[in-house]
């Protein structure tokens, strides 16, 4: 199997708490550097792309620039995605690795969460990552990711931060703040609970154009199964061709709109793929 994106939960830690996102309940836990080698060795010329979360901000991996290190040394391209909180943590330079195509900010995670500081103050590090992007001229993207009319006010105040900033004009008509810094718009979605109704069958791109692996080594179909509840096996005792070679036909029924999976048939967010 080939997949577009792989998602490799290098911590299950955030430390916020967004409406957004559901209550996890297993033990903080990071991935061990030596886990994550074996992962990049066995996903070589497997995907496009690797992503380092799956609900934790891989920005609380104080370890951060080993784990980027590592994977340019497999050749991997990865991406970030961040609540932007943890931006000062990390110098700027490990921030746009080598080894990063993308990394997207997430700053509805601002007015989702209580905080202490004011938007100016949480978006400021925001901005200098951008300046530092746009002096040195890098070839990864920087997306500002916000919800769409959902959050309507909250994004007039974006836009006029980055008017101010970098005298751009956001709207439905334009998302480029500068070269590779864009903002990208989408939807809210309920997470895959198994408590949820059953959907009407539709595609899914899980175990076809993605796969996820928890931070302690567990294999899921996708990026939603953050508890682990469609287990396919674990990269800590197996290789991961073995489980994706066993989890053929679940493959199957997700890409031919037919789930076989109880959490599967419970997702709404593959309703977003009926008009595709």
């Amino acid at each position: 199997m080939n997949f577009f994106r792989v998602y490799v939960e290098i911590t299950n830690v955030c430390a916020l708490h967004c409406s957004f996102c559901p209550t996890r309940h297993d033990k903080p836990r990071t991935m061990e550097l030596a886990l994550f080698g074996k992962i990049l060795q066995e996903l070589k010329g497997k995907t496009k792309e690797i992503a380092l979360h799956v609900m934790g901000d891989p920005l609380l991996n104080k370890n951060l620039q080993y784990y980027l290190d590592m994977a340019a040394e497999f050749s991997h391209k990865v991406s970030l995605t961040t609540s932007g909180f943890y931006l000062k943590l990390h110098d700027k330079k490990t921030l746009l690795h080598e080894a990063v195509r993308q990394i997207n900010i997430s700053l509805n995670s601002f007015n989702k969460n209580s905080k202490k500081i004011t938007l100016s103050e949480y978006l400021e590090p925001v901005f200098e990552l951008i300046d530092y992007k746009l002096e040195k001229n890098g070839g990864e993207f920087i997306n500002i990711r916000l919800w769409d009319a959902e959050e309507k006010a909250f994004n007039e105040l974006i836009f006029s931060a980055l008017h101010d900033r970098y005298a751009v004009m956001i709207d439905e008509n334009n998302n480029r703040i500068a070269k590779k810094v864009l903002v990208r718009f989408d939807k809210p979605f309920n997470w895959a609970s198994l408590d949820a109704p059953v959907t009407e069958n539709t595609k899914c791109y899980g175990l076809n154009a993605q796969i996820g692996i928890l931070s302690d080594g567990r294999v899921v179909p996708c990026c939603l199964d953050y508890e682990g509840r469609v287990l396919l096996g674990n990269v800590n005792v197996e290789n991961l061709n073995e489980i994706l070679h066993r989890s053929r036909k679940i493959a199957h029924g997700l890409k031919n709109g037919a789930p076989t999976e109880e959490l599967c048939k419970r997702c709404s967010y593959r309703l977003r793929f009926k008009e595709f």
